[in-house]
């Protein structure tokens, strides 16, 4: 049985008050927040429609791994997803497979960014760098060095083509280790770098039926895992079906992708309306009003 109650006229209010407070061209009280809420841990909804209470944030460095990006303030999880990072990136580092750079997590309480991402909602998605900067191999990031380092691109997504001068043969190792983890759903990564680890792997690719080709992700991977057990909040992805390689994959390199690809752009720019946000789950206007939790 769920532990929220239903929505109370307090957290109306006061999500209301909220986004009074913000700027005109930023309403959007979920980036306005800036601590986790005094709440039990529960990813709420679904990953592109939710939010995220009991969050923890992902410590600057640890055993295999570096923050990048840590400006953006968006280095917060379920528990469930840091434990994972950890276990992940420590895992990484024993097969002696270098030291991660892990980007952007979720907000501290979730929910939806003005920019940049429509999932990331719920605290169980992370964006990984594929490069690894020497610098953090060898000791710990400044301030500065997290928010100005530049992740080194795998794939050039306007010509579509794998750039084989920057690729990082510990690459598909990284990215084995975490699709072979039960708590993984989906890893989503540019077509042309899933083409080239199926190439590589031959008949050994049943680990790649979780790693997902999609638009953009050549600089960083997309590791999402599945709701935590217990978790009757969370809405769970369909579990992946088809052929590890070929298949669907084929699409992106077919004829209509290409027509898409190359679609001339309008000569005069079409305004577009904002899309219409979906309606968030009840329980997140509980989780935006929340007290803060207590730092440590």
């Amino acid at each position: 049985m769920s532990t929220y109650m239903p929505v109370s006229l307090f957290a109306l209010l006061t999500t209301l008050t909220l986004c009074i407070a913000l700027p005109a061209h930023a309403q959007n009280p979920w980036e306005a927040v800036k601590k986790p809420s005094k709440q039990l841990p529960a990813s709420i909804g679904g990953y592109s429609n939710g939010c995220l209470s009991g969050a923890e944030q992902m410590p600057l460095r640890g055993e295999g791994f570096q923050l990048v990006r840590t400006g953006r303030d968006r280095h917060y999880g379920n528990p469930y997803l840091v434990e994972f990072l950890k276990d992940f990136s420590n895992t990484v580092e024993e097969n002696n497979l270098g030291r991660l750079q892990i980007g952007d997590m979720s907000m501290a309480r979730g929910g939806p960014f003005s920019s940049g991402h429509r999932s990331h909602q719920m605290g169980l998605d992370a964006d990984i760098w594929f490069s690894q900067d020497k610098r953090a191999a060898e000791r710990p990031l400044s301030a500065w060095e997290r928010d100005n380092i530049s992740a080194i691109p795998m794939a050039d997504t306007r010509k579509h083509v794998l750039l084989e001068k920057n690729w990082d043969t510990r690459i598909p190792g990284i990215l084995r280790i975490a699709s072979e983890d039960p708590r993984v759903a989906r890893i989503f990564v540019h077509p042309t770098i899933k083409r080239k680890m199926c190439d590589i792997a031959g008949r050994d690719n049943e680990w790649l039926r979780k790693v997902r080709p999609w638009w953009g992700h050549n600089y960083h991977f997309h590791v999402r895992l599945n709701c935590p057990p217990g978790d009757k909040n969370c809405k769970p992805q369909k579990k992946v079906r088809g052929r590890p390689c070929n298949g669907g994959l084929d699409w992106w390199f077919s004829d209509e992708f290409y027509a898409i690809l190359n679609r001339p752009a309008p000569t005069k720019p079409v305004p577009k309306k904002p899309p219409k946000r979906p309606e968030m789950p009840a329980q997140c206007a509980q989780v935006l009003a929340a007290p803060a939790a207590v730092s440590n």
